[in-house]
């Protein structure tokens, strides 16, 4: 039997996290799996729940992406470096979307404890790790602002509903951002600097350029509509991915500067931090999550290697 670590937000998915432990732990228990439980409290704390985790044991976590976030924190914290199987139970679940995760709640158990795992790259900013967006500006603060229970009745419709209260509030900030050697300033709705193909439920207009594990983010930052027109242009061509707008800026990079009067920053739809100048640099391969196992049978050369890489990863680490 081999030992694992299963951290979980009881509240996250509409309590289906609390519903769903029982079924889990008897799929775990048929897998040959010891678990051992650690349900998060109101200080979210998860060092504690570390103590329980041996070295060769597999650790798994449910929740949403905040719940994510604080796993690879805490993993860096604490100096631990082992795959994470992560079981999506948000609201949007953006992470999940974007590294392939299977729909059906069955495989997605199956796949928290494959064999095969993919280190991607994570973003820092001043000391704080994300796993795929950093945000400033409008409606970047309604994931954390938005009531949990109002999440749990709504889903993404609370997300919506709570901007729209905000829209006719929509306000301008003055920001300079350092790309590489370009220097972007201007007057911006918000910006976004991601590793990812969905947030907020939404392809970002970088999206189509993202790869997880290349040592590179993207950069979107959207300029302040002067008109009606164009707030309503805009919101197509952001809404549609396809970038088009005038409004919208998109670059990539290894490190973006921040320097404004104050901008409260969210990272994976957790409050970041309020800085007047701040820094977020790439951190390569920095953790690993387990994914589904490709099928050999597709023929695609690249995913057979990257399943080698892993195994051979594994190996090293067990050495």
């Amino acid at each position: 039997m081999k030992d694992l670590l299963y951290i979980c937000n009881p509240i996250a998915g509409r309590g289906k996290a609390r519903e769903r432990l029982s079924g889990m732990i008897e799929f775990y228990n048929s897998c040959g799996f010891i678990p051992r439980v650690y349900m998060t409290g109101p200080d979210r704390d998860l060092k504690e729940a570390f103590s329980l985790f041996p070295e060769s044991g597999f650790l798994v976590c449910s929740g949403g992406d905040g719940m994510l976030n604080l796993m690879i924190n805490t993993l860096s914290e604490l100096g631990i470096d082992v795959p994470i199987g992560y079981i999506p139970m948000g609201t949007t679940n953006d992470f999940s979307k974007t590294i392939g995760l299977p729909k059906k709640f069955e495989d997605v158990l199956r796949t928290s404890v494959s064999e095969y795992y993919s280190r991607i790259d994570a973003g820092e900013l001043e000391g704080r790790r994300f796993a795929y967006v950093a945000g400033f500006g409008n409606f970047t603060d309604i994931s954390y602002k938005t009531p949990q229970i109002s999440k749990n009745m709504l889903g993404y419709l609370a997300y919506l509903l709570e901007g729209a209260r905000s829209i006719s509030d929509i306000k301008p900030y003055h920001v300079k951002v350092t790309a590489g050697e370009e220097i972007l300033e201007g007057d911006y709705v918000f910006g976004l600097v991601t590793n990812s193909t969905s947030v907020a439920g939404v392809r970002p207009p970088s999206g189509a350029a993202t790869k997880l594990d290349d040592g590179l983010m993207e950069l979107t930052l959207i300029r302040m509509p002067r008109n009606l027109a164009e707030l309503r242009e805009l919101a197509g061509s952001y809404l549609t991915s396809d970038g088009r707008s005038e409004l919208i800026e998109c670059r990539q990079g290894r490190e973006f500067g921040f320097e404004a009067e104050k901008l409260d920053w969210t990272l994976d739809g957790e409050f970041g931090g309020c800085y007047d100048k701040c820094h977020i640099s790439v951190l390569p391969k920095a953790f690993a999550v387990r994914r589904p196992e490709p099928s050999l049978k597709t023929g695609n050369n690249e995913a057979k290697k990257r399943g080698k890489d892993s195994k051979a990863e594994r190996q090293r680490s067990q050495q």
